[in-house]
């Protein structure tokens, strides 16, 4: 028939081409099993062009007692998500096919993946390891990634991480060995979702972009549908709202041009997710019956899992939490029968959350530890901290204080180890990076592609030497510099070090001033002589406490402003005691800074207050006062220290030592130098007398940046601003 054509076209029977072209090659193309083109399905399959779009379409052309009709059909029902389609073909037929030729290939991969969705896993390894000895002896690079590719699959649903990923790069290797784009953007979409289920959000979304744009290039429209809506689900869970909405706009544009309703279900589930998100939870529930019910008919019970977990947080986020609860059994009911212990932990998590907001702790205290010994035993430990914060929550409204405590510093300390929030941003990155480079890609497609080859050589040809020239001293240059750059900071940082650690241990020193452990042990003393047990008792206790909370808290960078609170009142206390109640004080702290835990400097404020007593005179006057307050204040921690004795001047006077007092101040300037410089602050220390005619004393006003546990743990220990 081509020679037929060719001879036409020589003799320009072009008339003849023409309907030959527009009648009778289509219907061959519709038709391949007219001259016995059987063999064209199998070489569709393996074919770079592949898309599960038109593989049903074949199939129908296909006998039904042929030999391999039973094995196409299974592996088209599985790629259309019809799990239980393709459960009953792989039950019911021999798929006994011999071993070297691609249908054996196939045969075995399928029934590997159907052990793999029962969980039977040493059978899939078995029908695996007889699959990979075959493809090797066939040397077909892509039937051995395929192959490899699904024993990595294979290990992330067992949750073993170093095997996934030895498999996947292997896997990588031999569909680059091949040259079968399509194999290796289908290996990149694994090796995306290896990483992501391990943490590594980044990593996943740089990956899933690689893959997408290999399928864009052979437009591949099924496999573009399903990587843009994966990388919409990795920026969603990086808190990237925008560019999930963009990438999953993009998902639902390629779903709409595939039959079925599959695919449209899962980009509906994805919808939702980010209407949630976005706070609209009625918008949610719009997307998610329909999805239901055609994932139902499909009995695909992952995505329907995943979809009724999506409306338990849906109807969390409403407030109707009966139907969330129910909504959230239904998922683990699903996540269970499909056998996926990570998603299992995320049900338990968000029940004991439910079970927390209807105030019943027990419950909720059950589900999460339930959560968190899942993770612990699978070692995928992504959001094990927001169980941790909702144990503290739960034991502290208990008043379990320890427990409470113990359970929040494990939620602190992962966040510290483990910082998503530098994710979010590279990520964000990476996909205006590749919008960018689909923009250009669609400029550079309106030029004539040979005449910019043409200029392109000439280029390359005239400037080759030049730019190895220039190429070579930049890379002079930048090594050189990075040195330099390396010392430099590690020089820097050794004398930040340095300086800190000699910071610490000065304030400690001064802390610990000897003079107020000796008086304080000579008022002791004198309450022993004068027979008074209960003052003795009361003082010992206030002041054994304050040398513990000193001693645990000098070395830490940041307390909170409730051990601050408490370390100033045994403090003051022990003061007061000891120059027989001549003054009072007053702690004015805003309950905001409690409630946020908001972080200070540990003991900033105790020299002050000790100059105050000691040097202020405050123990000699009447109805002597001292007033700490802390506040939020224009984005900083505002504190200030005010007194109403004789003031600085007078002071001076009676005290012409000032070594101490001007301790103090170089210490505490020298501090919040540091505090600046590590946290881009703008701290200050003031210090004002106080000469009115109502009032006299000392004013001290410290500014420091404004901090939050969360937000330093959060950030890699890096702290910020709020």
């Amino acid at each position: 028939m081509l020679y037929l054509c060719y001879m036409m076209k020589r003799n320009g029977h072009n008339f003849r081409i023409s309907l030959l072209r527009k009648i009778i090659w289509p219907l061959l193309m519709i038709s391949p099993t007219l001259f016995g083109q059987n063999e064209k399905i199998s070489t569709y399959l393996e074919s770079k062009a592949f898309n599960p779009i038109g593989l049903k379409q074949r199939i129908k052309t296909m006998p039904k007692n042929d030999a391999d009709f039973s094995i196409y059909n299974a592996y088209q029902k599985k790629l259309n998500g019809d799990l239980k389609g393709f459960s009953e073909i792989i039950t019911s037929y021999n798929l006994n096919h011999p071993q070297g030729s691609y249908i054996g290939h196939l045969s075995n991969i399928l029934q590997s993946e159907y052990h793999m969705l029962n969980g039977e896993f040493s059978v899939a390894k078995n029908l695996l390891n007889k699959t990979i000895t075959s493809d090797r002896k066939s040397r077909k690079n892509h039937w051995i990634a395929q192959s490899y590719r699904t024993y990595s699959a294979l290990y992330l649903r067992e949750n073993k991480k170093d095997s996934a990923d030895i498999f996947i790069n292997k896997a990588i290797q031999f569909a680059r060995r091949s040259n079968h784009e399509l194999e290796l953007a289908l290996c990149l979409h694994q090796s995306a979702q290896n990483f992501a289920q391990f943490s590594n959000i980044q990593e996943a979304v740089t990956q899933e972009l690689l893959a997408l744009q290999l399928v864009e290039k052979l437009n591949n429209i099924y496999y573009q549908c399903l990587f843009n809506r994966f990388i919409s689900e990795l920026s969603l869970d990086a808190g990237n709202l925008r560019e999930a909405e963009n990438y999953l706009r993009k998902s639902q544009v390629n779903a709409g041009k595939i039959p079925g309703d599959r695919l449209k279900s899962e980009t509906d589930i994805v919808r939702a997710r980010i209407e949630i998100q976005k706070g609209f939870p009625n918008e949610a529930l719009l997307f998610l019956p329909k999805s239901l019910k055609t994932l139902d008919y499909l009995k695909d019970y992952s995505s329907l899992g995943e979809a009724w977990m999506v409306m338990g947080e849906t109807y969390n986020a409403s407030g109707d939490l009966e139907n969330s609860l129910n909504a959230f059994n239904k998922s683990l009911e699903f996540f269970e029968a499909f056998r996926n212990p990570e998603k299992v932990a995320s049900v338990y998590h968000q029940i004991g959350l439910v079970y927390l907001s209807k105030n019943v702790l027990n419950k909720a205290e059950e589900n999460l530890l339930k959560s968190i010994a899942i993770r612990n035993s699978i070692q995928e430990r992504t959001k094990i901290y927001e169980s941790y914060f909702a144990l503290s929550n739960i034991y502290d409204l208990q008043g379990q204080k320890n427990k409470a405590y113990v359970y929040l510093k494990k939620h602190t300390e992962f966040l510290r180890r483990n910082s998503f929030s530098k994710d979010s941003k590279k990520i964000e990155d990476l996909t205006q990076t590749n919008s960018r480079e689909e923009r250009e890609r669609l400029i550079e497609s309106q030029e004539d592609k040979l005449q910019k080859e043409l200029k392109e050589k000439e280029i390359l040809q005239l400037q080759s030497d030049r730019q190895l020239l220039v190429i070579s001293i930049v890379v002079a240059i930048f090594f050189l510099s990075a040195i330099i750059v390396f010392f430099v900071i590690r020089q820097r940082n050794t004398l930040q070090e340095q300086k800190e650690s000699e910071m610490s241990q000065t304030l400690l020193r001064s802390q610990m001033n000897p003079h107020f452990i000796f008086n304080a042990l000579s008022v002791i003393q004198s309450y022993i002589y004068e027979n008074n047990p209960e003052r003795t008792s009361k003082f010992l206790v206030n002041f054994s406490r304050l040398i513990r909370l000193i001693l645990e808290n000098s070395p830490k960078e940041f307390i909170t402003i409730d051990i601050e609170k408490e370390i100033l009142s045994k403090y003051l206390m022990t003061q007061k005691s000891r120059f027989e109640d001549r003054f009072d004080f007053n702690l004015e702290i805003d309950e905001d800074l409690i409630f946020k835990r908001a972080l200070i400097p540990p003991m900033i404020t105790q020299p002050f207050i000790e100059n105050s007593i000691e040097h202020g005179q405050l123990h000699t006057i009447d109805q002597g006062l001292i007033e700490i307050k802390m506040k939020e204040n224009e984005g900083m921690l505002e504190i200030e220290i005010c007194d109403n004795g004789v003031g600085r001047t007078k002071a001076g006077k009676i005290k012409k030592n000032k070594t101490h007092k001007s301790m103090a101040l170089d210490i505490t300037r020298q501090r919040i130098e540091i505090l600046n410089n590590k946290y881009k602050g703008k701290g200050k220390l003031t210090i004002e007398d106080l000469n009115l005619k109502e009032k006299t004393g000392t004013l001290v006003r410290i500014c420091l940046p404004m901090i939050y546990e969360n937000t330093i743990f959060g950030s890699n220990e890096k702290g910020s601003h709020n």
